[in-house]
């Protein structure tokens, strides 16, 4: 009997030390695919409260609201916030979708406590707090539009996951999330500034390239120096609503490589 005991309690300690491993190895990185893009959440292993308990949330501001321009940085905020001071850690895990489900647009920041984690972004390293609190914020982060959107792209969603932690385990987390929908611009505009190549980024306004299929109400503007000449060499599609303005004196070759269609 007491050598039974005794494998129940060395097992019991092998446990222990297994769970504060795991935890501590997700205080440092979470694991991918929980965000909710896929269905899954970090309740699948933070189950002690249902998701989204009442007084709790996750927000993140500063991405960009209803609308996004290709290529444009947004700079943003995760918030925290959980219904009483007692939270000793927080964590965070971001991922943006397209349409189709692929991972769309890059992740980036100076926040210490925050790093690209695959194709998401999340904690790392989350600071273990020295008293508990009710709300903490991860900021000086960044995600950049696609330089060229394509069909797809035309509606992105991102989804967000926090975990309003007490410190001590996986049990008696809380577990957040939200998303945020946003849609490319429809009066985006795409500028030809350079000498050369169509195909060039370089001879686009902010290195904006048209993508090949061009949908919604975008315009493209051929306006390049002086001298300078546009030169459509790659095939490029222009949809209905989209405007193509060649202003006036300057050189536009085609040479049979596009389409409108009204």
């Amino acid at each position: 009997m007491k050598r039974h005991l005794k494998k129940i309690f060395v097992l019991s300690i092998l446990i222990t030390l297994l769970s504060s491993f795991s935890v501590l190895m997700f205080s440092s990185q979470p694991p991918q695919n929980y965000t909710g893009a896929d269905g899954d959440y970090c309740t699948s292993c933070h189950s002690s409260n249902p998701l989204n308990s009442v007084g709790g949330s996750v927000v993140a501001n500063g991405l960009p609201a209803g609308t996004y321009t290709a290529g444009t940085p947004y700079h943003f905020a995760v918030s925290i916030n959980h219904s009483a001071a007692n939270r000793r850690r927080f964590g965070f895990s971001i991922v943006a979708r397209n349409s189709l489900g692929q991972n769309v647009g890059t992740f980036s920041g100076t926040n210490p406590n925050a790093a690209n984690n695959g194709n998401e972004y999340a904690h790392f390293n989350a600071p273990l707090l020295a008293s508990g609190t009710q709300s903490y914020t991860y900021d000086n982060l960044t995600w950049t539009a696609p330089v060229n959107p394509g069909v797809a792209d035309q509606n992105i969603t991102f989804y967000i996951v926090s975990n309003a932690a007490n410190g001590s385990g996986s049990s008696g987390d809380f577990i957040y999330a939200a998303t945020v929908v946003a849609s490319l611009s429809t009066t985006q505009t795409y500028t030809f500034t350079g000498n050369g190549n169509w195909s060039d980024a370089a001879n686009w306004s902010n290195g904006l390239l048209p993508p090949a299929i061009l949908t919604g109400n975008a315009a493209i503007v051929i306006d390049p120096p002086a001298g300078a000449v546009c030169v459509l060499d790659v095939p490029q599609q222009l949809s209905a609503g989209v405007s193509l303005e060649v202003k006036a004196g300057k050189q536009f070759v085609v040479n049979g490589n596009l389409v409108i269609n009204q």
